[in-house]
């Protein structure tokens, strides 16, 4: 194991609003952590404080043994796929993955082809290689935004929302694809609201109310067994989406 983030007293306002007030976490290697709660709690602008996205006022990130704001860049160290894909839409498929290969990893042409397509193999892409993201359906490019994160090899992964834009059908694809990343290792950082996905590969379920951590535990402790009122209002409130 060992720990890959350590937070310690991050606090982030936007003018007088606080919206994280002294957040403590430290995440391990190989853990896939959900980070739930209600709009507005805090959990995206934790994951882009962590990502160097977001300034914070008081606190510290640490990432790899590093302050995150000493890295230049993060590319190895942490990806991050957001809900709105952020896609190049005048590359093709492929050339979405082999781009970023070329440009910030200086892979030559061959061997960024070569990448590129084993991680479309990975995500069940390679038939639309040659195709624009503007004909993929919602989960595909997800999928896509997926692949081309992993072309840079990041220690931590972080998904912000990845599924809050798309219908069931198309989130059970993007779902299984972070599924088949938890069964080989890949450590992840995932804002959701969708509650049966993750208890299905979770290690861990942050809840977040406030800026504030409230609860940190197994999906269990968190989803069948909290005693914290503000969590089960909560799950009350979230739509159980049979998912799997």
């Amino acid at each position: 194991m060992g720990a890959l983030i350590d937070i310690n007293g991050l606090r982030k306002s936007y003018g007088e609003n606080t919206v994280l007030k002294g957040v403590n976490l430290t995440v391990n290697r190989g853990e896939i952590i959900a980070i739930i709660g209600a709009s507005g709690s805090g959990k995206s602008t934790l994951v882009r404080c962590i990502a160097n996205l977001e300034q914070y006022q008081n606190g510290s990130i640490t990432i790899n043994g590093k302050k995150n704001s000493d890295y230049k860049s993060l590319n190895g160290i942490l990806g991050m796929v957001f809900q709105n894909y952020n896609l190049f839409p005048h590359y093709t498929v492929l050339e979405n993955i082999t781009q970023p290969l070329q440009v910030v990893m200086k892979y030559s042409v061959t061997d960024a082809e070569k990448k590129a397509k084993m991680l479309l193999e990975r995500v069940r892409l390679i038939d639309y290689k040659n195709q624009y993201p503007s004909t993929l359906s919602g989960g595909q490019k997800q999928r896509l935004a997926i692949a081309r994160t992993l072309a840079m090899d990041p220690k931590i992964v972080i998904f912000d929302e990845p599924t809050s834009s798309l219908d069931p059908e198309l989130a059970h694809e993007v779902f299984s694809t972070i599924n088949e990343l938890a069964l080989e290792g890949q450590t992840m950082l995932i804002v959701t609201h969708q509650i049966n996905a993750i208890s299905h590969f979770a290690t861990r379920v942050l809840f977040l109310n406030n800026g504030i951590i409230e609860e940190d535990g197994t999906c269990d402790e968190i989803f069948c067994n909290t005693a914290n009122e503000n969590l089960s209002s909560f799950l009350k409130m979230v739509e159980f989406d049979d998912l799997y």
